[in-house]
C-alpha cells in the first residue's frame, strides 16, 4: 500500500497523498502521521495537500482534522504579510526510512526523521541528525576547512559507519549506543551520549526545534 509523503520547503509542507488509496485508510494514516510529527510540523507555517483525487468534501474534512491538531494554515490562506517561503534554510528533511542502496547527497545539514538500513548512504557538507535508527554509512563535514567542525547525531546507532571529514570510523559499541554525538577532535572521531538539553542546543544551532 502507498503511503502519505510529506516534503518541507521553507516554512511549507507538501502533503502528497496516493491517488490508491481509500479515504478512511488515507484519513487515519494522515491523522497518525500528523500526531507522530507535532514538534516537527508547528515549526511551519503553511500546509498543501497534493495530487489527491477526493472531492472538495473530503479535503475539507482532511483540512479540518490536520487544523485540530497543529496550527497550520492551508496555502491559500497566504496572505502578503505572512506568505510562504521558498527560503534559504540550513538544513534539509528526510520523512521515512532509506532503504538499501538509497543515498542522499546534500549541501547542508540533514535531518533523517527514519532509520538507516544497512547499505544506505548520508553525506553532508555540514551535519547530520538521524532520529531513528542508524545502519548505514553517514558521512558528515565532506569537503570541509580545516578551521570548521562537523558532527553526526545518532538516536540509535546499530553498527554504523560513520565519517567525519577525511577520517572513519565502524561504531559497534553496544552499550554506547543510544542518543550520541560524533565528533572528530584533533583528527580522531569522538564519541559522547547527550541528554535531551544537549540534543535541543544541537537542533536550535540551524534553527529548528523538535523536541
Amino acid at each position: 500500500m502507498e503511503k502519505i509523503k510529506l516534503n518541507i520547503s521553507g516554512n511549507l509542507v507538501g502533503i502528497k497523498i496516493p491517488s490508491t488509496t481509500v479515504f478512511e485508510i488515507i484519513e487515519g494514516q494522515l491523522k497518525g502521521i500528523v500526531i507522530k510529527n507535532y514538534k516537527l510540523l508547528r515549526t511551519l507555517k503553511f500546509y498543501k495537500i497534493i495530487d489527491s483525487n477526493f472531492s472538495e468534501s473530503q479535503i475539507l474534512q482532511l483540512e479540518k482534522m490536520i487544523e485540530s491538531i497543529v496550527s497550520l494554515k492551508p496555502l491559500e490562506k497566504a496572505d502578503e504579510s505572512n506568505k510562504v517561503t521558498e527560503k534559504k534554510i540550513d538544513y534539509r528533511f528526510h520523512y521515512g526510512n532509506l532503504r538499501s542502496g538509497e543515498k542522499i547527497n546534500s549541501e547542508t545539514n540533514v535531518i533523517i526523521l527514519g532509520s538507516l538500513n544497512p547499505g544506505s548512504y548520508v553525506k553532508s557538507r555540514k551535519n547530520i541528525f538521524v532520529y531513528g535508527k542508524a545502519r548505514g554509512t553517514l558521512h558528515a563535514g565532506c569537503e570541509i576547512k580545516k578551521y570548521q567542525s562537523s558532527f553526526v547525531y545518532i538516536e540509535e546507532a546499530e553498527h554504523p559507519k560513520v565519517r567525519i571529514g577525511e577520517v572513519q570510523l565502524m561504531h559497534d559499541d553496544k552499550e554506547l549506543n543510544k542518543n550520541i554525538m560524533f565528533e572528530k577532535k584533533m583528527g580522531k572521531i569522538i564519541i559522547k551520549k547527550l541528554d535531551k538539553n544537549q540534543i535541543k542546543e544541537l537542533m536550535k544551532k540551524i534553527g529548528v526545534d523538535l523536541i
